[in-house]
């Protein structure tokens, strides 16, 4: 399905505007994201889980910290749910990136129907790792597909009522791989902006994602390993492992022709220092004994570092370590489907 010449104008010739969002996942990121946006649009959020779904419809969401924002959005199951409900001008996946190819199955079959005032909806991937975006391009055969990148991080409260705001570093940013994305995505970023997510468009949005997964290939998984918070990571003698992985991740980014900074290392600790407070979600998903998502991180710049034949003896051992902690997932999983 390809994108029109007029992407960014509705049917009618009007310019593109967001004025019905969905969230794709009701976990701490999608939780947070459906607020936000709620307070200046109506919001469906999509939430397979019927407990979760339950404890939205009672007591809609909240986020508290360093951003503030409550709203009850619409909850549905499934994305037929979506259609029940009016559809909407942009689809936020805010699942783990684990979650992508059942999201883009889903998806696909009822893409044609969801936009109802344009040609399509634009999905907006609001996720880590360098793929995730070009990955539902790849799944749905669909290109109204932008990007986030976001120095956000927020965990649910023990009861799921609130998602506590750790770290908030604006502004976040938002771009596509075409010049025609331009006004949908600073339509987008407007609309956050308005809710408290202070956004703006990136033109070079490669740019920014790569930047961020240097930081988080290096940080999260550390903190993973040692089960802290970023801060205790890099306060610990993993500092020594978290500097490696940086410096292996800068190889890459510049062997695959991307223009980083001359500072950015020094930028990148300083980043991390400044979020020493913040737990990652991959540190929280190893504690609950979840799937990590170490395959948009340290496997994916990897991959990467093969194609141009630079060394990443560092980021290979950090990949088989939180593997590990795959495998015994995926071993649970089997031996419970053996019963």
């Amino acid at each position: 399905m390809a994108l029109d010449r007029n992407a960014a104008m509705s049917p009618a010739g009007q310019p593109w505007a967001m004025r019905r969002a969905a969230v794709i996942g009701a976990g701490a990121m999608g939780s947070a994201l459906s607020a936000i946006l709620a307070q200046t649009i109506p919001v469906v959020l999509i939430c397979r889980n019927p407990d979760r779904a339950a404890q939205i419809f009672r007591h809609g969401v909240s986020v508290e910290g360093t951003i503030r924002a409550t709203a009850r959005p619409v909850v549905v199951r499934d994305l037929r749910g979506l259609l029940d409900a009016g559809g909407a001008d942009a689809v936020f996946v805010a699942t783990k990136t684990t979650a992508i190819d059942d999201v883009a199955r889903d998806l696909k079959p009822v893409l044609a129907d969801l936009g109802r005032e344009h040609a399509g909806p634009f999905i907006v991937s609001f996720q880590n790792g360098i793929a995730p975006g070009q990955r539902l391009v790849d799944l749905l055969r669909y290109d109204r597909v932008v990007r986030m990148v976001l120095n956000f991080g927020g965990t649910l409260d023990e009861d799921g009522r609130a998602v506590h705001v750790g770290l908030n570093k604006p502004p976040h940013v938002i771009g596509g791989p075409d010049a025609r994305h331009r006004a949908p995505c600073e339509s987008i970023a407007s609309t956050l902006t308005s809710g408290g997510l202070e956004t703006v468009f990136d033109p070079d949005i490669e740019l920014a994602v790569w930047e961020k997964a240097i930081v988080n290939a290096a940080a999260n998984p550390v903190a993973a390993l040692v089960n802290s918070s970023v801060g205790q990571a890099i306060a610990s003698p993993a500092r020594a492992i978290i500097e490696a992985l940086l410096d292996e991740g800068i190889a890459v980014a510049l062997s695959d022709g991307l223009a980083l900074p001359p500072d950015f290392r020094q930028h990148a600790i300083e980043f991390i220092l400044r979020a020493k407070d913040h737990t990652p979600s991959m540190v929280v998903d190893i504690r609950q004994g979840r799937e990590s998502e170490v395959g948009q991180l340290n496997r994916q710049i990897i991959e990467h570092a093969h194609q141009r034949a630079v060394p990443t003896p560092t980021h290979e051992i950090i990949r088989a370590l939180i593997e590990t902690f795959d495998w015994r997932v995926y071993e649970r999983r089997a031996r419970q489907t053996t019963r």
